[in-house]
């Protein structure tokens, strides 16, 4: 076989949703045709069995199956073994998990070679599939060292870059450009960004698109093959009909980086220069918190000013704290000239702060606890100044008690028990408070088994009616409240809990679950190191595999079904700590939910902030 002379083939097929059979002759034929020109590698588009445009998530799981099951790579593998050649392409994928996945597939004459999860989803496919979070692959073949991505991965360069540090020869991008308009002489974006992965990185890139209108989606049509330089060899074709382009590629070619006589494209990089990040802890928390903390109070000016000072996850919690002393200063300063309203919100400023510092961090407990003591004790010192004020209390649970923060309105308003979840607190739950008081209903925010002043002494509680019961039975010992229009509102691991008391405590009369888990070990390895970790702490268990273990006792299978009360479900589109389908999956189990989902949201909602409160506060006040 003269690898040098590879006939390279990408087919753009019209492909219908819904219509499997027709999309997989389809792409037989093309095979078909692409063999018969001589090609020994062909590239399907995206999803190719199953459509694009799903009308829901069931249907797209009505599609899907898992990958040793596939009829679509059954027939590939079939199709790669009469014609003698290697077929990358695009299905709709039930993982053994139960969650969908938008994949692709690298079959040869004998047979699965590699399967791959799109990491990077585009738009509503966040509603329906899970992003992949396996390394890319890159796969020895008869042909050449082939990689495989999938259309929105192709404009990650960081991603691409990889797959030329595993030594691809070609990239394999099975795609669906939705189309769009493009100003006239130039070409669609997607396809420079095709051309320039290819040069960027020395390697050849297959891209497969597709044709024709689905319900109301049309395409960029862009198949093409770009060799090395980024030139196109075949393509683009830009018109919207079915298609097969061929190229001859001298994959081996590939494997040569140099650019000049003296540069190298890979050589010549200085990956020292470009670590901006400071260490994967400090990244993720970056990246998933955020929002959360200006979100529940700190200004963003204090979050950049404490991060630029953090170069390791160990001087997390310390920095944090220094930002505390500064608030604290302030509010001793502010309290010694009488100013006491700005003494007040100055020590709640410092209470947050300390609160950043110690939620998650586990590394050093003796650092961990003194900060979290410093949370209470400056927030209490803040506490009185809140309209109305946060009144300190204790409630009985099992020969022991919890702490709690009571907000009180005139006239016996209803109320709301607000629970925090597995790394928030009572005191970050007060910037959510002011939309239920504002809405006329008190609130009692409480640190259960687990959480914040109780943590250091009862581990997590799965069972966390348990805990709702207990402030019931005390609120109805108080003549300030209505305790017979209860509430439960919770949030993140809260929302488990909200939904197990919505469960299990027939005096919940409206429950909100905000980013709750349905089952939290599902996506466990997806989770933050720094979570897991700090699960394992607060749920007492000895190891990793035993936190694990415990996760799985925190399940809503048997209680969703049970859950009569109104239930408002409440998610995030863009939640990387929960996906959304936990969300989809309570409200389809639970009788008396209706699900709010906000495709842009984050995880909580903090990115929409006001729009979710606001929601949720209306909601609840409505029904209490």
């Amino acid at each position: 076989m003269n690898t040098s002379q590879t006939v390279v083939a990408v087919a753009q097929l019209a492909i219908a949703v819904a219509e499997p059979d027709a999309n997989r002759q389809a792409a037989a034929d093309a095979v078909a045709e692409a063999a018969a020109a001589g090609a020994r590698l062909v590239v399907l588009p995206e999803l190719c069995d199953s459509g694009y445009v799903f009308d829901s998530a069931d249907e797209a799981r009505r599609l899907a199956s898992p990958a040793a099951a596939s009829v679509t790579l059954r027939q590939w593998h079939a199709l790669a073994g009469r014609h003698r050649l290697v077929i990358a392409g695009g299905f709709c994928e039930l993982g053994a998990d139960d969650r969908l996945y938008n994949s692709a597939a690298l079959v040869d004459a004998s047979g699965i070679r590699a399967v791959y999860r799109k990491a990077h989803l585009w738009d509503k496919e966040k509603l329906v599939f899970t992003p992949g979070d396996s390394a890319l692959p890159v796969v020895d073949t008869e042909i050449g060292r082939v990689a495989v991505m999938v259309c929105y991965d192709l404009e990650f360069p960081e991603w691409v870059r990889l797959a030329a540090l595993y030594g691809a020869d070609l990239i394999a991008a099975p795609v669906n450009w939705p189309g769009y308009r493009w100003p006239e002489g130039e070409r669609p974006a997607e396809v420079v960004k095709a051309q320039a992965a290819a040069a960027g990185n020395g390697v050849f890139v297959a891209v497969a698109d597709r044709c024709r209108t689905e319900r109301g989606v049309s395409w960029i049509s862009g198949s093409l093959i770009a060799g090395p330089e980024g030139y196109p060899l075949a393509g683009p074709v830009l018109a919207d009909r079915p298609a097969v382009l061929t190229a001859v590629c001298d994959l081996p070619r590939a494997r040569d980086k140099s650019v000049s006589e003296n540069n190298d494209l890979l050589a010549d990089r200085r990956p020292e220069l470009y670590a901006w990040a400071p260490d994967q802890r400090v990244a993720a928390a970056t990246a998933h918190w955020a929002a959360r903390f200006v979100a529940n109070g700190t200004s963003y000016s204090d979050f950049e000013e404490t991060l630029a000072r953090i170069g390791r996850w160990d001087g997390w919690c310390r920095e944090w704290g220094r930002t505390g002393q500064h608030y604290e200063q302030l509010a001793e300063t502010a309290e010694a000239a009488g100013r006491l309203v700005t003494a007040g919100e100055a020590w709640r400023q410092a209470a947050l702060c300390w609160h950043w510092g110690k939620f998650v961090f586990t590394d050093h407990p003796q650092e961990q606890r003194a900060a979290h003591e410093r949370t209470v004790a400056c927030f209490r010192r803040g506490a009185g100044t809140l309209n109305p004020p946060a009144e300190p209390v204790r409630v009985p649970y099992g020969g022991t008690t919890l702490a709690a923060y009571l907000r009180v309105l005139p006239d016996r308003p209803p109320i709301v028990i607000m629970i925090p979840g597995l790394d928030s607190v009572k005191e970050e739950l007060q910037a959510t408070a002011g939309y239920l008081l504002a809405r006329g209903l008190a609130v009692i925010a409480i640190d259960g088994p687990g959480q914040g002043e109780t943590e250091y002494e009862l581990p997590i509680e799965p069972a966390y009616e348990r805990v709702t019961t207990a402030v019931a039975d005390y609120l109805k010992g108080r003549d300030d409240v209505d305790a017979d229009r209860l509430g439960v509102f919770g949030v993140s691991l809260g929302g488990y809990y909200a939904a197990r008391s919505a469960a299990y405590e027939p005096r919940v009369r409206a429950a909100v679950a905000l980013a709750g888990p349905y089952r939290f070990d599902l996506d466990w390895d997806m989770l933050p190191a720094q979570t897991r970790t700090t699960f394992q702490h607060r749920s007492g268990a000895a190891s990793p595999a035993e936190a694990r273990e415990r996760a799985a006792a925190l399940t809503l299978e048997d209680a969703a079904a049970r859950i009569t009360c109104p239930l408002l479900v409440v998610h995030g589109g863009r939640d990387r700590l929960v996906p959304p389908y936990h969300a989809e999956r309570l409200a389809r189990e639970a009788p008396g939910a209706e699900l709010l989902l906000d495709p842009r949201g984050s995880h909580g909602l903090t990115n929409h902030a006001f729009a979710s409160r606001s929601a949720m506060a209306d909601w609840l006040a409505a029904r209490l």
